[in-house]
């Protein structure tokens, strides 16, 4: 609408109310961008509270899986050796 405006912009009343009302989203997203930058922060600080039970659990999974190579009993659950025996 500015750039279609003829004569003084300021007699223009739908201009002047476009304008506010662009004023007061841009001033809300600003607020909630705002908020969800907090929100992120939140959300890492928790994820990296995480991250030493993760290292853990993927330390213990692995080590786990490699039991096989060094004795094929692993292969097996302790039922089935107690099947066999």
């Amino acid at each position: 609408q500015l750039s279609e405006s003829k004569g003084n912009v300021l007699d223009d009343t739908s201009l002047i109310n476009a304008l506010a009302d662009s004023k007061s989203l841009a001033k809300m997203i600003n607020e909630r961008l705002a908020s969800a930058e907090i929100t992120r922060k939140e959300i890492s600080e928790a994820r990296e509270q995480y991250r030493i039970v993760a290292t853990r659990g993927s330390i213990i999974y692995f080590t786990v899986q490699s039991l096989s190579e060094c004795d094929p009993m692993y292969n097996y659950s302790l039922q089935y050796f107690q099947s066999l025996f």
